[in-house]
């Protein structure tokens, strides 16, 4: 076995770390970096065992000729991930797909502001906490506005999105929910402790 390259189960788990990493990018405010650091080192691996492989293959004859070979399967999954991550498809998809879940989520919000909203699924996002957004010096609630946290795969909350009928956002200058436009009325966020 060792004498002949790289098959289908090791496709199905360079395939399986893809997905992982394109369900992670798919958050909103999606730090790239933080997402390489834990994505290299398992891609190394990765890449280690395919090479010597392949080289042991190419040793014993049994490496197949030719661009379509499966020996290079991973490398186009590998290069889709790239693109996929330098547009942000993950980010735009899972948004678009998800916005009139979340939209209906910030009018049941909206109907009853003072109850607290238990976690749920939002379209294709865990969401909870749903609750007005609120001036960073003041205090003050926005009217109309919702703000709600999105879970990810290791149950992270410091991510989520706003949704703000008008102006923007307010932010604190020691820390706290840093926002990014989307489209419309909708911001993502993402809490930093101090910046």
């Amino acid at each position: 076995m060792i004498n002949k390259p790289p098959g289908l189960p090791f496709l199905v788990v360079f395939s399986a770390a893809a997905a992982v990493l394109l369900t992670w990018a798919g958050h909103p405010s999606w730090l790239g970096l933080e997402t390489f650091v834990h994505a290299v080192p398992v891609g190394l691996v990765l890449f280690v065992y395919w090479a010597i492989r392949v080289v042991w293959a190419d040793h014993k004859g049994a490496l197949p000729e030719g661009i379509r070979s499966r020996t290079l399967m991973p490398w186009y999954v590998a290069g889709v991930v790239l693109i996929a991550l330098m547009t942000e498809a993950p980010s735009w998809v899972r948004f678009t797909l998800s916005e009139s879940s979340m939209e209906a989520y910030v009018e049941s919000v909206n109907e009853n502001p003072r109850r607290a909203e238990a976690c749920q699924w939002v379209g294709l996002y865990y969401a909870c906490g749903g609750m007005r957004h609120q001036d960073a010096t003041t205090g003050e609630e926005f009217p109309g506005s919702v703000e709600f946290a999105v879970r990810d795969l290791f149950l992270d909350d410091g991510k989520g999105f706003l949704w703000l009928p008008s102006g923007e956002p307010s932010e604190s200058s020691d820390g706290g929910n840093r926002y990014s436009h989307l489209e419309g009325r909708w911001y993502s966020y993402r809490w930093e402790p101090d910046w």
